[in-house]
């Protein structure tokens, strides 16, 4: 979508939301031992870019505590004309102070992959996610409720 159609879009659905807004989303958390996925992301409009952080959390045992620096896009997907939602994809990357004078630092594999799909007032919605454990394996997370926190 273009950054003219991104705009009018958001004025139709009675969003002010066009250039640079924060977001932040909390991510299940609505069964008790599940995982909660809390987002804080930077919505770019005129380039359909987010940016943000996520932190992982599990009180279970093993407790779970995963940060993540997230990256990616997002794009309108309209169905029928009055019926549209968002799909945001973003990759997540370990979170570390390196090198601490500046310079290059270690090249990092993803830690999280994220999908969410949301209302078209980026209100809430459901969400897919995986993560890699401490063990190294990747665990799946699918439909999760998305909800809109301050």
């Amino acid at each position: 979508m273009s950054t003219t159609t991104a705009a009018t879009a958001a004025q139709k659905n009675g969003s002010t939301a066009v250039g640079l807004f924060p977001v932040a989303y909390q991510i299940g958390g609505n069964m008790p031992g599940a995982p909660t996925f809390n987002v804080h992301l930077l919505v770019n409009t005129p380039n359909e870019r987010i940016t943000g952080y996520g932190t992982i959390t599990q009180t279970t045992n093993p407790p779970l505590n995963i940060d993540t620096k997230l990256e990616g896009n997002y794009t309108y997907m309209t169905v029928m004309p009055n019926n549209s939602s968002i799909l945001v994809v973003a990759t997540g990357y370990p979170v570390i102070n390196w090198p601490p004078n500046g310079g290059v630092g270690p090249v990092l594999m993803p830690n999280v992959e994220l999908r969410m799909v949301l209302s078209d007032d980026w209100a809430g919605g459901t969400a897919n996610y995986q993560y890699q454990g401490s063990d190294g394996q990747w665990q799946s997370i699918t439909n999760a409720p998305v909800k809109k926190i301050s």
